[in-house]
């Protein structure tokens, strides 16, 4: 016990140290952009720390664990996604010298969509990344025996906050891929004490797997408009992953911030598309490592999916290991509130308060910068503390919600790529009409989650675009 606590204070201290020491701010272009020269495989392992964070390692294990392998159709298409989003729109960001991806609005329709899909981006990244730090918060508050999570979620939030207001976005990106590191080690070390554990090598271990478990592709088309709309297959997959990666990677600052940040196209396009290429692998060995912990606990039942990684860390990891374990939870959750704050209070400052701008000195920029920065980290621990157990793996609970949003942004982000001539109003019309009817599809049919965003972007692309040739008329 001792020594897990040692070991994740280590950890704790030195990522601060890491990331208050890297640096180098002197402007807001500095704090939220880097500067434009941040090295493309620093922004890409950024990527892949952010948006995989700790429901990868706590809910994606857990997804193997009671469904298999079917969720790998997903990571496939978020390959595609990100293929789109270096094609179609960073050209159009690189070309604009963008600050944030609603500039790229204002200069296409003007600052009402720029700061409405601002405000949008804002309330899906609290919702979507509150749930990620209340994921986090169930293990530590197993293992230190609290009856509430609050005190796991103050705990990281005061671990995370520190580097994270100092540095920004240089030092968000160098210790985010600091943390992947941590976290990717520690999905091997648990697959090495399960081997261990049943006396065995570990593909002996992987040798026992159920066949049913390894089962990846599946077409739904025998279980009707029900198998291919209520489950993963190579259509939700494919079609839905891709819509979502186009989104989230395309449309959600908290990626593209990252991309913004590096040092021209080219580099930005590497970024992007090794991000899904090693997500893709990073997803394959955390659901190996669920159906191994199946294998070691022969198929024992839980209550709740999200339970079955802490269980497996408190009661059959030993000491030390299991410390290394829960500093890659950490790791995994610092890095996406990290990013979360550092993203959503660049779009405030730039998108919404437009601070660049202003007629004031650089010091006091950086200064409110940094005042805004510390105000959306106490709201996000805030969200965390608000949300309660569910029986849904939090993975599908935060994409769900993130999914809500995404047509709509989707839709208005690609009216701008292919139209010169479009109302603002109409795009505006057809986010909310998006918004809208996912909310209905969500509440009366049985409609699987990857599906969310191309429903939402299909209503939100073809209202705005009737509406706008309407009003043109």
């Amino acid at each position: 016990m001792y020594l897990d606590a040692a070991i994740i204070v280590i950890y704790m201290a030195a990522i601060n140290i890491i990331g208050v020491a890297s640096s180098k701010v002197r402007s807001v272009e500095d704090y939220f952009l880097g500067n434009r020269s941040i090295p493309w495989p620093v922004a890409c392992f950024s990527i892949v720390a952010t948006e995989t964070s700790s429901l990868t390692f706590i809910s994606i294990p857990g997804l193997a664990y009671i469904s298999g392998t079917g969720f790998l159709q997903v990571a496939l298409g978020y390959v595609l996604g990100r293929m789109l989003v270096a094609a179609v729109l960073l050209p159009r960001y690189f070309a604009g010298n963008l600050e944030t991806a609603y500039q790229f609005l204002q200069n296409r329709f003007g600052i009402g969509a720029r700061k409405a899909i601002a405000v949008l981006f804002h309330a899906t990244r609290l919702l979507a990344d509150g749930i990620r730090l209340f994921a986090t918060a169930i293990p530590l508050s197993m293992l230190l025996g609290f009856d509430g999570y609050w005190q796991a979620i103050l705990i990281i939030g005061l671990t995370t906050f520190a580097y994270t207001l100092y540095g920004g976005i240089r030092s968000v990106a160098i210790t985010d891929s600091i943390q992947l590191g941590i976290y990717i080690i520690s999905a091997i070390a648990g697959i090495c004490v399960i081997s261990n554990t049943l006396g065995l090598s570990v593909p002996e271990t992987f040798g026992r797997i159920p066949e049913s478990g390894l089962v990846m592709f599946s077409t739904g088309i025998s279980g009707g408009w029900r198998g291919v709309f209520g489950s993963y297959n190579v259509f939700s997959g494919l079609i839905g992953g891709a819509l979502l990666s186009f989104a989230s990677h395309g449309t959600d600052h908290l990626i593209v911030q990252r991309v913004l940040s590096c040092r021209g196209l080219i580099a930005a396009r590497k970024a992007m598309i090794w991000s899904g290429i090693i997500v893709f692998f990073q997803f394959a060995l955390f659901m190996i490592w669920g159906l191994c912990i199946y294998v070691m606990l022969g198929g024992k039942e839980f209550e709740l999916p999200d339970t079955i990684m802490p269980y497996f860390i408190v009661n059959h990891v030993p000491y030390g290991i299991r410390g290394v374990m829960l500093a890659g939870i950490f790791a995994a959750a610092m890095s996406t509130l990290s990013a979360s704050i550092n993203s959503i209070s660049s779009s405030t400052v730039m998108d919404i308060l437009m601070i660049p701008g202003k007629n004031i000195s650089e010091r006091l920029k950086v200064r409110i910068s940094r005042a805004v920065s510390f105000g959306w980290c106490c709201v996000m621990m805030a969200v965390a503390m608000l949300l309660r157990d569910t029986k849904s793996p939090l993975v599908e609970l935060g994409l769900s919600i993130a999914s809500i949003t995404y047509g709509g942004m989707l839709g208005i982000f690609v009216q701008a790529a292919l139209f010169r001539d479009f109302s603002d109003r109409a795009s505006l019309v057809g986010v909310a009409a998006s918004i809208i009817a996912v909310l209905v599809v969500m509440a009366a049919f049985n409609v699987f989650w990857p599906w969310f965003v191309p429903i939402g972007f299909a209503v939100s692309f073809f209202t705005g675009t009737a509406l706008n040739r309407v009003m043109n008329k």
